[in-house]
């Protein structure tokens, strides 16, 4: 993408407008321009939901633009069923001597299992073999705003029975960070 437009609602955040291209590709820096020109402000960059949050706030600040490249995000057509869990992983601290447990709070991770009819397409199988993280965006019917998940997948499995369609199982485990859009 060439000069993609954004959008800000605070003058700090922007956001590619164009939903079909907010999800960066995470091995190449995307070059943010204000007003047409590479800038040198500071900044920090969403590669999940393509948000570019300066350390100021400007309200006279240029149009933002970016160029990069994007992850084109595709349906999963097929799919009839999903399931996803969020963790912390939890690690004892209990000093000697005490009485009761301790315990605190680390590392945070997903995973999630996607249900579909199988069909003749290997993208699933293509990102596992691959071992390249993918990403995940799950909408769900009780909120306009999906959740994304960097993830590895762990496995693709297929079944069939006799008298059934066959049917594909991903199980996928997060890589990375995740967001809920609407936060």
């Amino acid at each position: 993408m060439t000069a993609e437009a954004t959008t800000t609602a605070d003058n700090q955040i922007y956001q590619i407008t164009n939903t079909a291209k907010q999800v960066l590709d995470r091995d190449t820096t995307p070059t943010v321009l204000v007003g047409g020109i590479a800038t040198a402000e500071t900044y920090t960059i969403n590669y999940l939901n393509g948000k570019i949050t300066f350390a100021t706030v400007d309200g006279g600040r240029a149009a933002v633009t970016i160029t990069g490249k994007y992850l084109p995000m595709t349906t999963a057509a097929y799919a009839y069923d999903n399931s996803k869990k969020k963790s912390v992983e939890i690690k004892e601290v209990t000093p000697y001597g005490s009485e009761y447990r301790q315990r605190m709070p680390l590392r945070k991770f997903a995973s999630g299992t996607i249900k579909q009819f199988y069909i003749a397409d290997t993208v699933y199988e293509d990102a596992l073999t691959a071992g390249d993280p993918i990403v995940i965006e799950i909408k769900s019917e009780t909120s306009a705003d999906p959740e994304r998940f960097w993830a590895m997948l762990d496995g693709v499995q297929v079944q069939s029975a006799i008298a059934d369609v066959q049917n594909q199982t991903i199980t996928w485990i997060s890589h990375d960070e995740w967001l809920n859009l609407g936060e």
